[in-house]
């Protein structure tokens, strides 16, 4: 997506303008998009990436009530989701120290070079859990890359406690080149490591543009709405994209977030609001800049265009609470299902969840409801 910033600073407020008005016109047209079972899981799935040969990965975070849970999967040549790396990577239990397996992934990738990413929070939630469970132990917060064939970790990047400080919970990740951009969804912050040279920097640290909005009327049970969690880079990598759930998607020069001569305080007065949104679980991006919003509320996922443009790609009233989204190289956008909202979490007096847990798909036309729809932001599938 090649833009320039005064276009994008038109398109923000198109989009705090237009997107209402579009946003009724295609729920009056009532166009959705037809979407099928992709895969099933027997854990508890928030997340799905796939590599450029279609091999599927799942995250798995330990959710309560779900904690018996591998925490990364691999979808095998049976179709059934298999432990992955399938060693001591997937056997953390409580007590462990959790620096060589997988406590809380509460986030996985895949990018351009076909490797796996894992954001594992080292803790289980705060919410839910005792200080002893829910504080992480010494090197358990850590971001693992993965060698998605053998499983070999190929890469642990962890943190002291200047990037994070107590209460710090990395979210999700998204990395361009060389640069990997992370989000507290903790305190409420954005992180930038440098695979190059090694630097990492704090950004914006518990600043308003970096948490979410109060909701009271909206609370549920025990749980607590994430800060910033959702981001996404342009397919340029010049513009970084960010939201907590509640919204609303801000964004900001990914060059400014890397430029540690700026204060965090200048930092701050460069963050746009790109786009108000209705409360979400998870996103995804295209070339043509458009957002792929999986909608807690609505049990749809809806289109945000840099035109302030919306359109309803598809819905179904079994998307309970969706996630961390999808597009594939070729051209298929995957939805996971998490159900949250069907568990004691959210303040239900038993387990509604339905198991397996089902990871959707969806075949992504050229144009959809007037909007131009881009590609994988990992390329596109040969012939």
């Amino acid at each position: 997506m090649r833009i320039s910033r005064r276009s994008f600073i038109a398109a923000a407020g198109a989009a705090t303008a237009v997107a209402p008005l579009s946003f009724r016109k295609a729920l009056a047209v009532g166009m959705e998009l037809p979407h099928t079972i992709a895969a099933e899981s027997p854990w508890f799935c928030n997340q799905v990436a796939l590599t450029s040969k279609g091999e599927m990965f799942f995250g798995l975070p330990r959710y309560p009530d779900y904690d018996k849970t591998p925490c990364l999967a691999k979808r095998g040549s049976d179709g059934k989701a298999a432990a992955f790396p399938g060693n001591g990577w997937n056997d953390w239990k409580p007590g462990d120290d959790g620096r060589d397996s997988f406590v809380y992934v509460n986030s996985i990738h895949i990018f351009k070079d076909d490797t796996v990413w894992a954001v594992d929070q080292g803790a289980l939630r705060a919410d839910s859990y005792p200080p002893e469970l829910s504080e992480p132990k010494p090197g358990a917060q850590k971001l693992v890359q993965l060698d998605p064939n053998s499983g070999r970790v190929l890469k642990v990047l962890r943190f002291d406690d200047s990037i994070l400080p107590k209460g710090a919970k990395m979210n999700d990740l998204r990395i361009f080149g060389n640069h990997v951009y992370v989000t507290d969804s903790g305190i409420g912050a954005l992180i930038y490591h440098n695979l190059s040279t090694g630097q990492t920097l704090r950004r914006m640290s518990g600043l308003p543009q970096m948490q979410a909005k109060v909701e009271p009327n909206l609370q549920q049970g025990n749980h607590q709405t994430p800060k910033i969690d959702m981001i996404e880079i342009s397919d340029d990598g010049e513009w970084i994209y960010a939201a907590a759930p509640t919204g609303p998607f801000i964004k900001i020069k990914a060059a400014a977030v890397r430029d540690a001569s700026i204060s965090d305080t200048d930092l701050a007065k460069q963050v746009e609001e790109y786009a108000p949104i209705a409360r979400s679980g998870g996103c995804a991006l295209d070339t043509k800049g458009n957002l792929y919003l999986s909608e807690l509320d609505n049990k749809r996922v809806t289109i945000l265009s840099p035109t302030g443009q919306t359109a309803v790609l598809t819905s179904d009233e079994e998307f309970i609470s969706p996630d961390g989204s999808f597009i594939s190289i070729d051209r298929k956008l995957y939805i996971p299902i998490t159900q949250s909202r069907r568990t004691r979490l959210f303040g239900n007096k038993e387990d509604m969840v339905k198991r397996p847990w089902k990871v959707y798909v969806v075949d992504l036309p050229e144009e959809f409801g007037g909007i131009k729809l881009g590609n994988s932001l990992n390329g596109v599938r040969a012939g």
